[in-house]
């Protein structure tokens, strides 16, 4: 019974033998003789395989292997000597921390030049076979590709350096926040750290000086100011300003107004200049001009009289001191109480008072200037000589003339016409 059973045995393996020789058939090989080192470990060469429906595409994946293969071998060694340190630092034992720096490794390493240099040229030797598989053909490629300790060390140290480059590009970023002239020169100094950013992971003390860089610049720019450096009726002058001085911007600021119509919006070296038209502006104190630049805005409030001067005289005219001979009186003073409807400054040129009939007193050449809504004291010396019987309010109490004045904003010039106005003397 035992011999039946061997013997059923072996015609059962010798049948399943032969069915899978059936199955997978080497159809062409090169060499004709198989390498002993094909499937095997040789110290100093990388053994690859790669398998494709064409010679091609497996010599492709068997190339791409030796890649894989190059690449893990720096990112296995980059992880081993800083896994102790790392540990020292977070006190934790968690290999998640040294598979993120395998990740990081392998993505860096794989721009190495010498990594991008790899191909067919450099193979020492091949093997490859076409293989009918359950009635499809596959080809596979054995690839013997020379990597040695040697060079494995020099590639340790070529990622090292450029660890070292990145570490002083993330530094001399940081360094040029402060310098930065412009907002869109901010923009991209962040776009760059956030690029170098994905070169580090968590626990990379770099990784945390670019988010604190990146973190730093969007609240800069948050808080990018608007401060007007001058301003008048029909045009507003500003600048931005970022930690207390001057930052430029390419884009332009926009404006609005709730009545007035922007007519022009352009860069003046530091500044911005906006100038506008209130043609259909109301007296209201509600009028400005709204500008926003980025996340700021700023709102510049405009009075449409800001340019309009109007003066009136609301109180009696007094003729007082002077030199006083009895008869006449020669360099007087005289003081006129001058009201203005606006804070517009202005400057009265010329006073004539007519006492009826009489010569008129005319004082030329005044020249004072004055600023802002409401009363102002017009002090004047008279230098023509007085008859005292005639230029007093004892013959008339009320006088006519006319003060001549002009708006300092435009040089426009006006007149306010006395019509009675009180009068007072000292004699």
């Amino acid at each position: 019974m035992k011999k039946i059973l061997i013997a059923l045995s072996l015609l059962m393996g010798l049948g399943y033998g032969q069915a899978y020789a059936q199955k997978t058939k080497v159809l062409e090989h090169q060499p004709k003789k198989k390498p002993a080192w094909v499937n095997t470990l040789v110290k100093d060469y990388v053994i690859t395989v790669g398998t494709g429906s064409s010679l091609d595409e497996a010599q492709e994946k068997a190339l791409l292997k030796v890649k894989e293969r190059i690449i893990s071998s720096v990112a296995d060694n980059i992880s081993s000597q800083t896994e102790h340190t790392l540990t020292e630092d977070i006190q934790s034992g968690d290999m998640s921390i040294t598979e993120n720096y395998k990740v990081v490794t392998k993505s860096r390493a794989a721009d190495i030049p010498f990594i991008k240099g790899i191909s067919v040229n450099q193979v020492q030797e091949y093997y490859w076979e076409k293989v009918s598989e359950k009635g499809t053909i596959n080809y596979y490629y054995h690839m013997k590709y020379p990597f040695d300790d040697f060079q494995l060390k020099k590639l340790i140290m070529e990622y090292e350096r450029t660890d070292r480059e990145l570490t002083k590009q993330l530094n001399e970023l940081i360094v040029s926040i402060d310098d930065a002239e412009s907002i869109e020169r901010l923009e991209q100094i962040s776009a760059e750290i956030k690029a170098l950013s994905k070169s580090f992971i968590d626990v990379d003390s770099r990784k945390n000086k670019c988010d604190v860089a990146i973190s730093r610049i969007s609240q800069m720019i948050k808080n990018v100011a608007i401060e007007a450096t001058g301003t008048s009726l029909g045009e507003i002058r500003f600048s931005l300003y970022c930690n207390g001085r001057i930052i430029k911007t390419s884009n332009t600021p926009k404006v609005k107004s709730n009545c007035a119509k922007i007519s022009d919006i352009k860069s003046d070296g530091d500044e911005w200049i906006v100038k506008y038209t209130y043609d259909e502006c109301y007296d209201e104190p509600d009028n400005k001009i709204s500008v926003r630049c980025g996340n700021t805005t700023k709102d510049f409030w405009f009075n449409v009289k800001a340019n309009t001067v109007e003066i009136f005289v609301n109180n009696a005219i007094n003729l007082t001191g002077g030199t006083d001979d009895g008869q006449f009186v020669e360099g007087c003073k005289c003081s006129i109480p001058v009201v203005s409807k606006y804070d517009s400054p202005f400057v009265i040129e010329k006073v004539v008072l007519s006492f009826g009939n009489e010569a008129p007193i005319i004082i030329d050449d005044i020249n004072q200037q004055f600023k802002g809504k409401g009363n102002h004291d017009l002090k004047l010396t008279i230098d023509k000589k007085l008859d005292k019987s005639i230029y007093t309010q004892k013959k008339y109490q009320m006088v006519k003339g006319t003060i001549f004045y002009k708006a300092v904003s435009n040089n426009e010039s006006n007149a306010y016409r006395l019509y009675n106005n009180k009068i007072t003397t000292e004699w």
